[in-house]
């Protein structure tokens, strides 16, 4: 493939989660990150069963179901569900080793937050990541990278500046994207509803209809 037809390639952006339930806080940050790297859609993976997580209050199908919903005000905003519907625990590695089978040529970028990135030495076969995808650590003001020495390393060999470097190979570099610190997390949202009152103005109000509907995370 020559230089001019690498540039004509979208990547394909991914931003994994649990999504227990989806908020504000991932689908602005999606969003934020989706327009500073300049792509028509970046794509939610909701995890099935999230290894490094306890188990999901919601199943799979529902938070799938709740993503769908927050897709009217995002509609940008795509959804991936290979791993709710992949048995067994939902790696990330293994998730990118079929999407480069899928797409050999396209550059891949896995978005990641800044805590999550911290621990990225934690995750299963984590060094075959830079080989699958490019690293795209979503950075808040208030979130410091703080990396074992290893990771440190392999980070600083492939760390890049310009986003633009992400579309000339289809994966193995790193870049820090500063994106807004919007304060909502879903154990707020579900300590919230335990309580009996409303997280309104923190998730879609088609998403909380879903939540009062469904009884999610009311105490049983």
């Amino acid at each position: 493939m020559s230089h001019e037809d690498q540039l004509s390639i979208e990547p394909l952006a991914l931003f994994g989660g649990t999504f227990d339930p989806v908020h504000y806080g991932h689908l602005r940050c999606a969003e934020e990150a989706r327009q500073k790297l300049n792509l028509k859609h970046l794509y939610l993976l909701p995890a099935g069963s999230p290894p490094h997580r306890k188990t999901p209050s919601a199943t799979a199908k529902q938070r799938l179901e709740m993503l769908q919903l927050a897709q009217s005000e995002f509609p940008h905003l795509m959804i991936d569900d290979r791993e709710t519907r992949r048995g067994g625990p939902s790696y990330m590695v293994d998730t990118l080793r079929e999407l480069r089978a899928e797409l050999p040529q396209q550059p891949l970028l896995l978005l990641l937050g800044q805590d999550a990135a911290n621990h990225l030495h934690s995750w299963f076969d984590w060094e075959q990541l830079f080989a699958l995808a490019h690293i795209v650590v979503l950075s808040r003001p208030e979130a410091k990278a703080e990396y074992r020495q290893d990771l440190a390393k392999r980070i600083q060999r492939c760390l890049s500046v310009d986003a633009r470097e992400l579309l000339h190979s289809e994966a193995g570099r790193v870049l820090p994207l500063k994106v807004t610190s919007i304060d909502i997390s879903a154990t707020t949202i579900k300590s919230i509803i335990r309580l009996g009152r409303s997280p309104r103005s923190m998730l879609p109000e088609a998403v909380l209809d879903y939540i009062n509907q469904n009884r999610l995370y009311v105490p049983a």
